[in-house]
């Protein structure tokens, strides 16, 4: 009898040890080998958000975590457990004989699905989401996910279901990405699930006494629990002509497609604000080659969370592909009849534009809530469960939430994803408290920086690596004491590991980190 399963011996038993991961291969296929307290689990080699390779992870118990962007996953079952990425890993067969260890391949599939319970026509309960990004694409998923059989109802403002919005300012906007690789999640899925996603909607207002929520046409839609993740609103420059034609954000799909057929023509363009996404756009657009001019208030970029040192070496990454910058001005007015034509600065410099890109950060768009108590920024405070009020939950760019020196509100999109799925199966019946520590990526003319933790201001900054020097290295930020933050370059293992111990509230002591690093993954393993 001739198998219909492919299966091979990997590996001897003794050849890992706990806490390792080796890409092995089974025949023709690649396959990630993994153990963990004596025991083998064998899954799919590629992270399921982009493909990143997970042997270069970080193995931590049970949790599997991407070394792009920390996507996590239980390597027993194969389950995301975190975002971004939306799908679980499939999983292998293993078996031990003798002192080998075999594999044997169970399935073709490079993803699955976390289980997802189907709706219930019996069930009258609706669940109400605002706003389609990273939180309510996530939610929605996670409201299934905790048994959730009810009606489920995404309103956002957008023209299109969820879609990965951090690719805008990058691949998507180099032209380098299709459009088919936006969409979080295809139509049938939300069909199969029963995700009513209802596109081009404004909400204008949400009553938490009446449960209900009021959109622009004119309809009127009750809810027995709603989540508020919108988002935020673009910030604008005040007291300026920004409504002359040629005055762009990078906030959507559409900005993105727009901008794209801007910068293939080899226009001008001044770009406003010396931001992550203000600089991810300046170098898409140079790269479609337009010729580009960055102004910015601060005198180095990203100082205030990179610090100068490694703010310079960016500037100088993107200084080297051509990009000019104007930094620690303001703007003193955009010239120009009906279509901008320049912009002038307050030393008196004229940069001609045939058109602005403006990175000024966004707000929480909050405005529509009615009998809701708002932050000085227009954001809402959540209890570790993220609900606001009763039955009412909030997710993402709006969020101040519970952290163990006060509240802190993060604008990034695993954060948002995250926050989102926690919601979500709390909103179910679930009480999962969110305690993830912040984390985000940045891709800068092509070098990904990683970041890990919130740190408000800098006391001190440890380095191991000099940016200056080389192209690795890693940097941890001293606040009170305490590292509260931490940044690399091709130190992936290293992001993970300390994003690991401050889960654990294990990091050690500034004194210790400064007579090395070689303790983090030691005191992840301990």
């Amino acid at each position: 009898m001739i198998a219909d399963y492919s299966e091979a011996a990997v590996c001897h038993v003794d050849d890992l040890t706990d806490g390792e991961l080796k890409e092995v291969r089974v025949n023709d296929t690649d396959v990630l080998l993994a153990r963990v307290d004596g025991q083998y689990f064998a899954l799919h080699p590629k992270c399921s958000h982009y493909n990143g390779p997970l042997a270069k992870g970080l193995l931590n118990g049970h949790r599997l975590v991407c070394p792009w962007h920390n996507a996590c996953f239980d390597v027993r079952n194969g389950y995301r457990l975190e975002a971004p990425a939306l799908n679980g890993l499939p999983t292998h067969e293993v078996r031990i004989e003798g002192d080998q260890v075999f594999v044997r391949l169970t399935t073709n599939k490079e993803s699955i699905e976390n289980p997802l319970s189907a709706p219930d026509e019996a069930n009258s309960e609706t669940y109400v989401i605002i706003g389609s990004g990273g939180a309510g694409a996530f939610a929605a998923e996670g409201m299934r996910e905790g048994g959730f059989t009810g009606k489920i109802v995404m309103l956002t403002e957008s023209r299109e279901a969820p879609y990965d919005r951090p690719n805008c300012s990058k691949d998507y906007l180099q032209g380098k990405a299709p459009d088919e690789w936006m969409s979080l999640r295809s139509d049938e899925f939300y069909k199969d699930y029963g995700i009513d996603v209802r596109t081009n909607q404004h909400v204008t207002s949400l009553n938490p006494a009446t449960k209900q929520i009021g959109l622009a046409s004119g309809e009127t839609l009750d809810y027995d629990k709603a989540l508020i993740c919108p988002g935020g609103a673009p910030n604008s420059l005040p007291n300026l002509a920004t409504n002359l034609m040629g005055v762009y954000m990078l906030r959507s799909l559409h900005d993105s497609q727009k901008l794209r057929e801007l910068g293939q023509a080899g226009k001008r363009v001044v770009i406003i604000g010396s931001s992550f996404i203000g600089l991810e756009g300046a170098m898409s657009l140079r790269k479609l080659g337009s010729e580009v001019n960055v102004v910015g208030l601060e005198k180095v970029p990203f100082e205030k969370i990179l610090g100068e040192k490694i703010g310079r070496v960016i500037q100088g990454w993107h200084e080297k592909e051509g990009i000019q910058f104007h930094l620690g001005r303001k703007i003193d007015r955009l010239e120009g009849n009906d279509h901008v034509t320049a912009v002038l600065l307050d030393n008196g410099e004229r940069l001609p534009a045939d058109f602005v890109l403006l990175g000024l950060g966004v707000k929480p768009k909050t405005d529509f809530l009615e009998g809701v108590s708002l932050e000085k920024d227009g954001g809402v405070k959540t209890d570790e469960y993220l609900q606001i009020a009763t039955d009412l939950y909030a997710a993402g760019d709006v969020a101040h939430y519970p952290v163990a020196d006060g509240t802190q509100r993060i604008e990034h999109w695993k954060v948002a994803g995250q926050q989102g799925h926690v919601a979500g199966l709390n909103m179910a019946g679930k009480e999962e408290p969110y305690r993830m520590v912040p984390f985000f990526w940045s891709n800068q003319q092509g070098k990904r920086i990683n970041y890990i933790g919130h740190a408000t201001k800098t006391d001190d900054i440890i380095y191991d690596g000099d940016p200056e020097e080389g192209d690795s290295f890693l940097a941890l930020y001293v606040q009170d004491g305490q590292i509260k933050a931490a940044a690399g370059l091709k130190r992936d293992q290293d992001i993970i590991a300390i994003r690991e111990l401050m889960q654990e509230n294990k990091m050690p002591s500034v004194d210790a980190v400064r007579n090395g690093i070689k303790w983090i993954n030691e005191l992840l393993k301990s």
